[in-house]
């Protein structure tokens, strides 16, 4: 096998290590990058579950603070009612304050009233007590005036009467009379003066009652304040809940749209690895393709190698029989040996050529290399030939390795496709490989 061959060769399977690499890796990119669509698509998932109960609470919160406002509105329209109550009782309290005042002061009044005519009417009894008869025998007209009896300086009536024998009886008639009238009036005052007591106590009870009425409206007004403040403290926390859930939310719904946005990216970079993955795909259908046209011309090079080699056997066995047969007689200079005609292709037809025939001019490379080497009888098969160089008989070639000249060969026949040459001097081994140059 060439070296071209061994290197082609040797090229393809490294492309097809190197794609069947590339394949596995998108591979595996492709599926870490499924499982990151996967884990990122689960945190959606628990994220959008947590949104909804966010929002399930949230609208739970948002109904619950509706029914304290509601309560809260409530219970302020009862504390109005109530204070609205607590005004008009204050009103009714005050109102009935002044009308026991009047009532006392009224009492006091009257009270004076019954203290002034009870001390005149003592007055006037010791008066009427103290005051001598006069009884006066000749006879005396009496003149008693209509009016009231005169007062004199201390207040009492003085009535100026001139009696005569039996004319004091009316005079005293008349003092009875003013004193059942004053007795009368006493009594009325002393029933008012009864009745007035009696509406100061229904008015002190009432009042009581009022005080106790208004208390208990003022611990109703302080309890009704408590709910309230109570009610305003639990809406303060409700709404502090209600912002801390809707900023939650808010999180929520920004780390959605940032998974979401990963999410898009990755699914961008699925698009191009696939898209890379059928490209690589496509490459590696193209190099299977190649592949499988080089396995088609190395199977044709390998067939045109193994022509040539039977060539090269032939000729080996050609020149192992020709060295056998001649072997007493060959002495000539050089070691140039008689060797049997060679078959030439020419663009007409074959023909025989000597086993000395003159060089052959033409185009065609002028670098080869050896494939094989007959340590035995000194010579080498070098793949140049007729058909592709100008080699010819006693031509001289030169053996190079790493650019340093090794040997020197001298062509003794020529075929198409390869030439034998003997080794005429060498500086190292030679082996199957080498270059050699016209």
């Amino acid at each position: 096998m060439s070296i071209a061959v061994r290197v082609s060769v040797w090229i393809l399977g490294v492309l097809v290590l190197i794609s069947a690499g590339v394949a596995v890796m998108v591979l595996l990119q492709k599926q870490t990058l499924q499982q990151q669509n996967q884990r990122l698509q689960n945190n959606i998932n628990e994220d959008q579950a947590s949104l909804s109960t966010l929002s399930t609470k949230a609208s739970k919160l948002e109904s619950d603070a509706e029914d304290l406002r509601s309560k809260i509105t409530q219970a302020q329209q009862a504390k109005d009612q109530v204070q609205s109550q607590f005004d008009d009782l204050k009103s009714k309290s005050d109102a009935l304050q002044s009308e026991l005042s009047q009532a006392n002061s009224d009492r006091d009044d009257w009270k004076n009233r019954v203290t002034t005519i009870s001390q005149e009417r003592d007055d006037l009894m010791q008066k009427l007590r103290n005051r001598p008869t006069k009884i006066v025998y000749r006879t005396r007209i009496v003149h008693v005036p209509s009016a009231a009896p005169a007062e004199d300086q201390n207040g009492t009536s003085a009535v100026a009467v001139d009696v005569t024998s039996g004319q004091g009886d009316q005079y005293w008639a008349s003092v009875l009379r003013q004193k059942a009238a004053l007795q009368v009036e006493l009594e009325k005052e002393r029933v008012d003066l009864d009745q007035a007591a009696l509406q100061v106590v229904a008015l002190k009870k009432e009042n009581s009652d009022l005080e106790l009425s208004v208390k208990t409206l003022s611990n109703e007004k302080d309890e009704i304040i408590q709910k309230i403040k109570y009610g305003q403290d639990l809406a303060d926390n409700l709404s502090i809940d209600l912002a801390r859930s809707r900023n939650d939310q808010k999180a929520v719904n920004d780390r959605a749209d940032k998974l979401k946005e990963q999410n898009y990216e990755l699914q961008s970079e699925i698009r191009d690895l696939t898209s890379s993955k059928i490209e690589l795909e496509r490459n590696v259908s193209r190099l299977t393709d190649e592949k499988d046209s080089m396995q088609r011309k190395l199977i044709e090079t390998e067939s045109v190698i193994q022509s040539r080699i039977d060539d090269i056997w032939k000729i080996k066995e050609s020149l192992d029989k020709k060295l056998t047969e001649n072997a007493p007689t060959t002495g000539t200079s050089g070691g140039s040996m008689e060797l049997p005609p060679i078959i030439v292709n020419t663009p007409n037809n074959q023909q025989e050529v000597s086993s000395n025939p003159a060089p052959v001019s033409g185009g065609g490379k002028t670098e080869g290399s050896i494939i094989s080497i007959n340590e035995s009888n000194n010579f080498v098969i070098v793949d140049l030939g007729q058909a592709n160089s100008s080699v010819g008989i006693a031509n001289i070639l030169k053996v190079y390795r790493n650019s340093n000249q090794i040997a020197t060969l001298e062509v003794i026949q020529v075929r198409r496709d390869i030439c034998a040459a003997d080794i005429k001097d060498k500086s190292e081994e030679l082996k199957v490989g080498d270059v050699v140059r016209l």
